[in-house]
């Protein structure tokens, strides 16, 4: 009888330990404030009110990790967007409060719309995750902009801008794919300061992707890889991704003919921090050039930025960055191009570990192509760069933007 007790005393301590090593986090993101940003019109109106996330995008996740031994776990990641201003899940279908068009149901109908994966890991051999997740470029691009993906004045915003091409289904920015979706990734472990990361998927985004095509396993496709290595004080990352077409269309006038699966864009990026102690610099150079047949080679988009942050005090860190960005084809001509130029400053007053008071700004220098200020899809009526009413035609009008909030990590 002892015996038997000791066996299941032994047995139930053997499974308590077994589901201690499991574990399941529920964490987010709640960031709101009092934004104005100038020129939303082209009669140069300014659009004032409370808008979300102006230094981190709201989110709700749930994230687990069982222990499986072996160095080995299974886990999983589900993200949603939320909007603190107004309540809404951007993921929800009828609830989304992004600008007009293409992107506005980007990610309708997909309530964990930032990530839902599951994945295996092994300390040895890495990780593979398979769902909807961030490509390697698109978290470099956070990992190295000093205002870390700010939708005010961050580094995603200055390298999106507004040209007018003439040629429909053009890529006209200089990032691609945040994400991707019924992809497979691997990452790989970290070894004398190196990462590897590799994704193939679906684009998500409204036009180039958004499921699997039947019949065509290039449709839409997004490869993506990239490389880390950390180094004491210093990090540099190189990554490279190609974007294929979802399906068989002409663009514009000129009837160019684009077959499904063919490569649409390709965007390669190296970047890089160093920690002085008084400040840390950051650096991301980024070129995204179209791949559609019979266009000309100079429609590329050549990105530049330069950026700083530095502790004031224990309480309060400032930054500051400049985004330039040469945009090819910017009057429709092969021979055009133009500049645009953003400046970002940012100060963050550090309430406890977990929340803090910010400010921003963001001003832009426009011309025959425009760049943010602000996320042109996660604003309320914060649209991007317009040409002004009397402007010559093809000139988009300069933007200013400031936002006071809070942001709150949990």
């Amino acid at each position: 009888m002892k015996k038997t007790l000791f066996a299941l005393a032994a047995v139930g301590a053997f499974a308590g330990a077994a589901q201690a090593q499991s574990s399941v986090t529920v964490y987010g993101v709640a960031d709101a404030g009092i934004a104005t940003v100038s020129n939303t019109t082209a009669a140069g109106g300014t659009t004032t009110g409370v808008q979300s996330g102006g230094l981190a995008s709201p989110r709700l996740g749930v994230k687990g990790l069982e222990d499986i031994g072996g160095g080995s776990g299974v886990g999983f990641v589900l993200e949603a967007e939320l909007t603190t201003a107004n309540g809404g899940a951007n993921g929800i279908s009828g609830s989304n409060t992004k600008t007009t068009g293409a992107a506005a149901t980007t990610a309708a109908n997909q309530f964990f719309n930032r990530a839902s994966y599951v994945s295996y890991n092994d300390k040895a051999a890495g990780e593979f995750r398979f769902g909807l997740m961030n490509t390697s470029s698109y978290d470099y691009q956070i990992a190295f902009d000093p205002l870390a993906a700010a939708n005010v004045g961050g580094y995603l915003n200055g390298a999106k801008t507004t040209t007018a091409v003439n040629v429909n289904n053009v890529i006209t920015q200089s990032t691609l794919s945040n994400r991707t979706q019924n992809a497979v990734a691997y990452v790989s472990p970290t070894f004398a300061g190196f990462q590897l990361r590799a994704n193939a998927g679906t684009n998500q985004g409204a036009n180039q992707g958004d499921a699997l095509v039947a019949g065509s396993p290039s449709s839409g496709r997004v490869f993506d890889a990239g490389l880390k290595y950390d180094w004491q004080k210093l990090s540099v990352a190189v990554a490279n991704q190609t974007l294929a077409q979802q399906a068989t269309v002409s663009t514009g006038a000129t009837n160019y003919s684009v077959s499904s699966g063919a490569a649409l864009a390709q965007m390669s990026m190296a970047a890089a921090t160093y920690d002085f102690g008084i400040a840390k610099v950051y650096g991301i150079y980024s070129k995204t050039a179209n791949k559609i047949p019979n266009i000309s080679s100079t429609m590329s988009y050549l990105t530049k930025m330069v950026g700083v942050t530095a502790p004031v005090s224990s309480n309060i860190t400032v930054g500051a960055s400049y985004t330039t960005t040469v945009n090819g084809n910017a009057n429709g001509t092969t021979a055009g191009s133009a500049n645009t130029g953003v400046t970002a400053l940012m100060a963050k007053y550090a309430l406890s570990k977990r929340s803090s008071l910010y400010a921003l700004s963001a001003m832009s220098s426009n011309g025959a192509a425009g760049a943010n200020v602000v996320s042109d899809t996660k604003f309320t009526g914060a649209t991007a760069p317009l040409g002004q009413t009397g402007a010559t035609a093809n000139t988009y009008g300069n933007q200013t933007a400031i936002m006071l909030g809070i942001n709150h990590v949990f």
